[in-house]
């Protein structure tokens, strides 16, 4: 028998707290986070999942554990629709795929993508930090940093070191955000703060763990962007609420629509007023998955300068991959409504 315990309080980014003695209820639960996989438990009746997390906008943050020997399996045909980012406290983790092992623990952490057939042996006592980032946000991050649209998932380098190297220096700044998560009275519960964490968090992994977007990442960032081109997207930033007008973002920027054309095409990869659309496409999926007031969907692409709901729903699915209501029930599997305690008796 299971219980659910709101507590007194409610916030805008709460507190879960879970606990199974059921390695089925254990599974069903981290499907619905990190994605299709399966549990081989080496003594059912040891089993104590235990899982603190907070939600910051669209990825969670916090500590689990199960409480003795297991196996996380993942086939490469099952798209996981997170990366899981973990670092052990205590105890240790096994990850291995069909060329590859390597031991995970306070000095190493893990990146779990999607795509290969991996295992994940853990040890009874292993607790460990777990950083959940869906791939949508990934890829939103990635393009962000890129200033164009990406044709292949991020894929990193599984091993991520604790100790060593630009990795250290992230897993010191999760450490200390994913600590200050798990307190009730947290300056997470600010929406607005918990969202510019989370990008911080996202962009900081991208650029700190080797990826096969790294060597496109490092000449993004060696070359910096013109300043005719910086004042167009700084034009385009300002009014993406207001309907803008192709003449308008050449004269903000003081060249030529010829030169515009040409240095979108060489440093962003697509055209001014498509870079548009996506931009207006992120803030608007952003606002989706930060809102708790509820609002229609159709209010919100409206406020963006979407004007026909059907060509919005429609390019909505193209930059995503799935539809503007998804993405709402995607926040709100994840959302509880108050601080809650659910436990197995």
């Amino acid at each position: 028998m299971s219980s659910l315990k709101p507590q007194t309080g409610t916030l805008n980014h709460p507190i879960t707290h879970i606990e199974f003695c059921d390695s089925q209820r254990a599974q069903s639960w981290m499907t619905t986070l990190f994605g299709p996989h399966s549990l081989n438990v080496h003594s059912p009746d040891r089993i104590h999942f235990r899982h603190t997390l907070r939600l910051l906008q669209a990825a969670t943050v916090g500590y689990i554990e199960y409480g003795t020997d297991l196996t996380v399996s993942v086939d490469a045909q099952d798209t996981l629709q997170s990366y899981s980012v973990e670092l052990p406290i205590q105890g240790h983790q096994r990850w291995e795929s069909a060329h590859q092992s390597i031991v995970s623990d306070q000095h190493n952490g893990l990146i779990l993508s999607s795509n290969i057939h991996q295992e994940l042996h853990l040890s009874g006592d292993c607790k460990k930090i777990q950083i959940v980032i869906p791939r949508s946000l990934m890829r939103a991050n990635l393009e962000s940093l890129l200033h164009r649209p990406i044709q292949e998932d991020l894929q990193f380098v599984p091993s991520m070191s604790s100790t060593l190297g630009t990795s250290a220096g992230w897993w010191r700044m999760a450490r200390h955000f994913i600590d200050e998560a798990c307190h009730a009275d947290s300056y997470l519960e600010h929406q607005g703060l918990a969202s510019e964490i989370e990008s911080v968090l996202v962009k900081g992994l991208i650029l700190a763990q080797p990826n096969n977007y790294s060597c496109a990442l490092n000449k993004v960032l060696q070359a910096n962007l013109p300043g005719f081109l910086q004042r167009a997207i700084n034009f385009i930033h300002r009014h993406a609420k207001e309907e803008i007008k192709l003449n308008a973002i050449v004269a903000s920027s003081g060249v030529s629509r010829l030169t515009l054309f040409k240095g979108f095409k060489k440093h962003i990869g697509v055209p001014p007023m498509f870079y548009i659309r996506r931009y207006r496409l992120g803030e608007i999926r952003k606002t989706i998955m930060r809102d708790r007031s509820n609002s229609q969907i159709s209010r919100i692409a409206m406020d963006w300068g979407y004007t026909h709901l059907g060509r919005f729903a429609s390019d909505y699915r193209k930059f995503f991959g799935e539809c503007p209501s998804h993405t709402a029930k995607h926040r709100q599997s994840k959302e509880p409504d108050a601080i809650v305690t659910h436990r197995q008796t």
